[in-house]
């Protein structure tokens, strides 16, 4: 079967990553200076927050997507394969959980990874940002993540793991025995 695509609002992610949120925001104007985007703090090369912060935030779906929780993660990037928005990654050490990729054949267990981070945009090899990594697709925050995910074949609601697709790039696809981990949960079937 063919690669296919599933709606930022059809899924939710599992924050598997270590630690709890340290602040809340439930609505924009209290998120970081600029956005989660912002110029000061994303896509740099110094990194403005310590690595492994994480922010819960309340997407409203008055912004764009669904109604709920979503965790926010800074993280540093080592791109692989141009690093884009809706870019799902992992851990490219077994030392550093801290960096992320999104290169498949780079990263750690990619098919059995439980940290898994989306990438809010494009970013440079090397420099820290923010990633969605748990709960609701923050749309309405980052509008760049809304639109359609790459899934594995043909995904079925239920459970989703990190997948390997076809194009060589990381996208979710179903639990394959006891080779997966569950990252999240499709609420519905794919476009396939």
């Amino acid at each position: 079967m063919a690669d296919s695509t599933l709606d930022s609002e059809l899924f939710i992610l599992e924050d598997h990553w270590p630690g709890h949120p340290t602040f809340f925001a439930d609505k924009k104007s209290e998120g970081p200076l600029g956005g989660f985007l912002g110029v000061t703090h994303h896509n740099i090369t110094i990194p403005a927050y310590r690595p492994l912060t994480k922010w819960q935030i309340l997407n409203a779906s008055g912004d764009g997507g669904k109604d709920g929780y979503a965790t926010m993660i800074y993280l540093q990037a080592n791109t692989q394969v141009g690093l884009a928005a809706r870019d799902f990654c992992t851990c490219d050490s077994a030392t550093d959980i801290r960096v992320v990729t999104d290169g498949p054949d780079v990263s750690v267990l990619h098919t059995g990874a439980v940290l898994v981070a989306v990438a809010l945009s494009a970013m440079t090899d090397a420099n820290y940002g923010w990633f969605w990594c748990g709960g609701v697709c923050p749309e309405g925050w980052v509008a760049a993540l809304g639109g359609d995910y790459l899934t594995l074949d043909a995904q079925v609601a239920g459970m989703l793991a990190l997948s390997n697709l076809t194009a060589d790039a990381m996208g979710v696809g179903s639990i394959a025995a006891d080779t997966s981990a569950c990252i999240g949960t499709a609420l519905a079937a794919d476009a396939a």
